[in-house]
């Protein structure tokens, strides 16, 4: 009887470390993390520019409901991106012409936005396998993102992060690539 207990515990602990998968309200194209984890709506969290609109730098944040009949460059289409494997790019919808672009020096990491190239930091290799985004010039790196969230006015963002993929958890690490 009491290993049936313990086994229970185990089992409820093991199934509330991972949320539920989001409902993404945007429309595609977007990336978000597979998991739910606390993002409150149960949006989920895409990939996003800092800040409300375009921005030089990226994030995570609430997928965003929607937005019928606005222009492509809007403010509400900053979690929309695309990736093409053919190019191994992450493309801003919104901000044409524009990719993800890991940012490293030394110790640090950033993610930006910046002008569309073939610069090997803007290669990064969506293993459908795994759901993981690595970096092509070191396929041992995977996009993942902190586990903290922070409130990011009446939503929630966390911040992108590249670690080797063997120290980052799966709920931090996998992603779900919608492109239609």
């Amino acid at each position: 009887m009491r290993n049936l207990v313990i086994l229970s515990a185990l089992i409820a602990i093991g199934s509330a470390s991972h949320a539920a998968p989001p409902e993404v309200p945007s429309e595609a194209p977007y990336i978000v993390l597979s998991d739910n984890l606390d993002e409150p709506n149960g949006y989920g969290f895409c990939l996003d520019t800092s800040g409300p609109g375009r921005s030089d730098l990226m994030q995570t944040h609430s997928c965003k409901p929607a937005a019928e009949g606005e222009p492509r460059d809007y403010a509400g289409n900053d979690t929309r991106f695309l990736y093409d494997a053919a190019t191994g790019r992450i493309a801003s919808y919104a901000f044409e012409g524009m990719c993800l672009q890991v940012l490293r020096a030394r110790d640090e990491t950033a993610f930006g936005l910046l002008e569309c190239s073939d610069h090997p930091r803007q290669e990064i290799i969506y293993e459908s396998g795994d759901q993981t985004l690595r970096l092509g010039e070191d396929p041992d790196l995977c996009l993942g993102v902190a586990p903290e969230t922070v409130p990011a006015g009446p939503w929630v963002k966390r911040s992108l992060v590249l670690e080797r993929c063997d120290r980052l958890e799966d709920a931090l690490k996998q992603w779900t690539v919608v492109s239609q």
